[in-house]
């Protein structure tokens, strides 16, 4: 009941052993290692994550800090005198002393601001009354459009898309300016000039690339309706971002800081820092393989452990292999070998532990076995030998002899030709069949036996009985037990011919190092049925008392114990014709004197 309900315990040794390193090393071992590849991959990318926004954060305030020292430096310029006169007031004769000691103090106020924030290329100033003013690179350039915008806004600041001038000093030159108006301080909706400080485009571009560089993914300013501020890639500047996923987060207000985003094929890490001063956006892409790259090291790391744990794991397995399960496998095949009947099974003991103790006391059993059988056969032989010579010795074969030949004369006398033959042939099948004290005869002496028997089976069936003798030539000088062939050809006409008479064969030939003796009928054949049994008590040497006194059964037996397991009678699969064919197989031997010659 336990063994039908766990099925597993009818596997092998080496099954259960792969199994349960299947089970108990190797899948944990993948489990675990994934689950803590998997929490860390998320708690590095998490740490990469925070650092990243606080990167953000760091350049948002330092931008922030920029932004608001220019914007401060404009309203200086509206609280301040000397610049409100110089933007307002037109340069005359009478005021050219004035006007003179004003541009002086401006000129000296901007040269500091931009030799203090050298992030400041240029400033410009342009008055009602006519005056003008530019400090730092000169430049030129189209920003009319600009400035038309700072009018409309009457004095709000404009900070501008990333655009190109023309320096006179390094020639083309990328700039984010402020523009704005400066109104008078009395009356606020009057307009004294316009002031335009220019920030080299680059001075941004590094302090944003130091968060991302460029071949880890983009980073970018845009305004809250998503159109493009600052960009690597300047044909986005002024226009809305070509990414419709990305437009509709600005479009919400970019709620969330981190997101992530496909574009081209690629994945992207989005990350946004909103700029309180001018209400733009930093938006930094990192490609998702930058952040994994990182944890790579780690990772690899991580799997080499496992690996290692896997290798050391299979090392214990091919131990337990050597060590265990070959052993055990090694007793259990001698094991089957003793069941079949060949005590030739020994086992190799390798090793002083318990498994080794096994195999010695399983080699001692063997031989125990052996030597018990070996005796117990050698006295029923002992036996049968000693009852066969009683039987001999209860007739006396002379006188059978002569009284056959004295028969035969007497017939020939009478001119009986027939009778006389047949007596004849009587006489030579008993001379033949008598022992003289010999086991072994040649090949074509015990065919001559069987030919001398199926003659007076002839002679009994007439027609109804055909037999054909075959040897090869190369078989003449071979030597085998007496009495081996005939019973077979008896059992035939016995038991196969039962319907009437039939054909026998005998063919004897040679395969390798062995003589085959088929014995073939055209008989009613054996039952299927009995047929199995009779190959499964020639196998097992046990079974049905019936079957086990058979002929063929006997003959086995004989050729068993005489020439050892491999060698016997043979019952091949079904001819293509109707009967049946019985193969004796035998080592091929020849007599002594042939051997010597």
């Amino acid at each position: 009941m336990i063994l039908n309900r766990y099925p597993f315990l009818h596997f092998s040794l080496r099954t259960k052993s792969i199994a349960i390193f299947i089970l108990l090393v190797t899948l944990p071992s993948l489990l675990i290692g994934n689950v803590i590849l998997s929490r860390y991959d998320a708690v590095l990318r998490q740490q990469y994550i925070d650092a990243m926004e606080k990167n953000l954060n760091t350049i948002e305030l330092n931008l922030s800090e920029k932004i608001k020292a220019i914007e401060d430096l404009s309203n200086y310029m509206i609280y301040q005198e000397n610049f409100r006169r110089f933007m307002e007031t037109p340069t005359t004769p009478g005021n050219m002393e004035q006007m003179n000691k004003d541009q002086t103090t401006i000129e000296g106020f901007i040269a500091f601001q931009i030799m203090s924030k050298v992030y400041i290329k240029s400033i410009s100033l342009e008055g009602v009354g006519g005056n003008q003013l530019q400090m730092g690179e000169p430049v030129k350039g189209l920003e009319q459009s600009w400035t038309d915008l700072a009018k409309e806004r009457r004095g709000g600041v404009i900070w501008t898309d990333s655009y190109q001038l023309e320096s006179g000093w390094t020639g083309n030159k990328r700039v984010v300016s402020m523009v704005r108006v400066i109104n008078s301080f009395d009356n606020t909706s009057h307009p004294v000039g316009e002031v335009i400080v220019r920030l080299d485009e680059s001075e941004i571009t590094d302090l944003l690339m130091s968060a991302v560089p460029q071949d880890q993914g983009s980073i970018f300013i845009v305004r809250p309706e998503g159109n493009v501020v600052l960009h690597q890639n300047q044909n986005l500047v002024g226009h809305p971002y070509p990414s419709d996923t990305l437009l509709s987060q600005f479009h919400g207000g970019l709620s969330k800081k981190v997101s992530s985003l496909k574009e081209d094929g690629a994945s992207y890490v989005v990350f946004s820092q909103p700029m309180k001063s001018t209400g733009w956006y930093i938006v930094a892409m990192v490609k998702d393989q930058t952040i994994v790259q990182k944890t790579e090291a780690i990772k690899a790391s991580l799997k080499f452990l496992i690996l290692i744990i896997l290798i050391f794991g299979l090392i214990a397995l091919i131990g337990f292999e050597f060590a265990m399960i070959r052993p055990m496998l090694e007793l259990s095949k001698q094991t089957s070998k003793l069941k079949k009947g060949d005590f030739s099974a020994q086992v190799k003991v390798r090793s002083r532990d318990e498994v080794g103790e096994l195999g010695r006391q399983f080699n001692n059993m063997v031989m125990t076995i052996k030597e018990l059988i070996d005796k117990k056969y050698k006295l029923e032989i002992r036996q049968k030998e000693s009852e066969l010579r009683i039987l001999q010795s209860q007739m006396d074969p002379h006188f059978l002899y002569n009284t056959l030949d004295m028969i035969r004369w007497t017939a020939r006398l009478e001119k009986a030709t027939e009778t006389s033959q047949l007596i004849e042939t009587l006489s030579l099948f008993f001379r033949m069949g008598q022992n003289s004290g010999k086991r072994y005869t040649t090949l074509p002496e015990e065919l001559d036996f069987v030919h001398a028997y199926l003659d007076l089976q002839q002679k009994r069936m007439g027609s109804k009985l055909q037999f054909t003798l075959h040897m090869d030539e190369e078989l003449n000088h071979a030597v085998l037990l007496k009495k081996i062939i005939q019973p077979l050809v008896e059992n035939s006409i016995k038991h196969g011919f039962k319907r009437g008479g039939g054909r026998i064969e005998v063919r004897c030939y040679k395969a390798e190092q062995d003589v085959l003796i088929d014995v073939v009928d055209s008989g009613v054949g054996f039952v299927k049925n009995k047929l199995e049994v009779i190959r499964q008590v020639l196998q097992d040497r046990s079974g049905d008392e019936g079957i086990m006194n058979h002929a063929i059964c006997n003959i086995h037996e004989r050729i068993t114990l005489e020439y050892g397991e491999g060698y016997g009678i043979e019952l091949p699969s079904e001819p293509p014709f109707t009967g049946a064919c019985v193969r004796i197989r035998l080592p091929f031997q020849m007599s002594a004197q042939e051997e010597k010659r």
